[in-house]
């Protein structure tokens, strides 16, 4: 396309043609390639971008990062809201989220991974029916019946509803090389959350403690802690579908979830809000838990999760998929044993 306005450099009104060159800048750690159509100054070759007309590249940038890790984009969580008829400051409220949280996501922000998570679980007809039934100061008696009926409208079959949840939500619990030959156990799994929570903590390094912890005691015992599969993801191993089981804790009132600012993006960090049982591990386990919590007690979350992508049961998984206990022998050394 070429049209006549003022070049920013020059001020010469010649022909400006609009042009597209690829680009590649750092998004959480990684380097994203996209392609930036700016404006060119045919007189002087300024390369500019006119406010209000161009997008910004961030934005497109951005859009490439969550095509590549399967997030949503802005226009399929307004979409959503839209179909229901709820507003943005409801529908964060209903997932637990910050005020303007779902305002800044549908305007461009990037998402935190755990709240897209949320976003597409609330997608699921009978988690939103769930949601809303559910809650209390979100609506008035009138608006959850409108809602509701949106809900109603747009289910289709509700067969395939309830199978698509049950599928969602639930999972095998097999006491396989997968859970270190352990059937999951949320009382320890959730005592062990917040004991390494005690002091706050971001997400990505809780997932890092928790797996180092179980697959420690595995090397050590031939047996995990919890019974928690770990999958492999971008910022290294975490426990399979922590997605779900973090959110319920909050929601049952024993892990407060604080949103953070970064400079490209927010995160969670979780504050324990009663003291973990400890009674409900043995002698061994409690020691790997205090080893593992004074080992990494200064490492911020991006060394430890650079660390975890060092471990053999990361780089021999591919993404999205269980790392078996079994790679826990080549797990690298912890030291430092702390007492309780």
């Amino acid at each position: 396309m070429v049209m006549e306005i003022s070049c920013p450099a020059c001020e010469s009104r010649k022909e400006i043609s609009s042009i597209s060159q690829e680009r590649e800048i750092s998004i959480r750690n990684e380097r994203v390639r996209f392609l930036e159509e700016v404006r060119k100054c045919s007189k002087c070759g300024e390369e500019f971008l006119i406010p209000g007309i161009d997008r910004d590249p961030i934005e497109d940038a951005f859009r490439v990062y969550r095509s590549m890790h399967g997030l949503l984009q802005p226009e399929e969580i307004r979409e959503f809201r839209k179909k229901y008829n709820i507003t943005q400051g409801e529908l964060a409220k209903l997932l637990g989220l910050g005020g303007a949280t779902i305002s800044r996501y549908e305007n461009g922000k990037l998402q935190d991974e755990t709240h897209d998570t949320l976003l597409k679980m609330s997608m699921n007809c009978e988690n939103l029916r769930k949601l809303v039934l559910n809650s209390k100061d979100v609506f008035s008696d009138r608006k959850r019946a409108l809602v509701l009926q949106a809900i109603n409208d747009n289910t289709g079959q509700m067969a395939d509803c309830l199978r698509e949840f049950i599928t969602l939500n639930l999972e095998e619990n097999i006491p396989d090389e997968y859970r270190g030959f352990k059937k999951f156990d949320i009382v320890k799994f959730t005592n062990a959350v917040l004991y390494f929570c005690k002091e706050g903590i971001v997400k990505t390094k809780l997932n890092k403690l928790m797996f180092y912890a179980d697959f420690q005691h595995f090397k050590d015992n031939i047996i995990s802690i919890t019974g928690t599969q770990y999958a492999r993801i971008p910022f290294g191993p975490a426990p399979n579908n922590y997605d779900l089981y973090y959110p319920t804790l909050n929601r049952q009132g024993l892990v407060a979830i604080e949103e953070i600012e970064f400079p490209e993006y927010s995160g969670d960090k979780y504050i324990s809000k009663q003291d973990p049982d400890l009674g409900v591990f043995s002698d061994g386990e409690l020691r790997v838990l205090a080893t593992i919590k004074a080992r990494f007690k200064d490492a911020t979350a991006t060394e430890m999760s650079a660390l975890s992508h060092e471990e053999e049961g990361y780089k021999h998984t591919d993404t999205g998929k269980i790392i078996s206990y079994q790679y826990a022998k080549d797990l690298i050394a912890v030291r430092n044993e702390a007492a309780i």
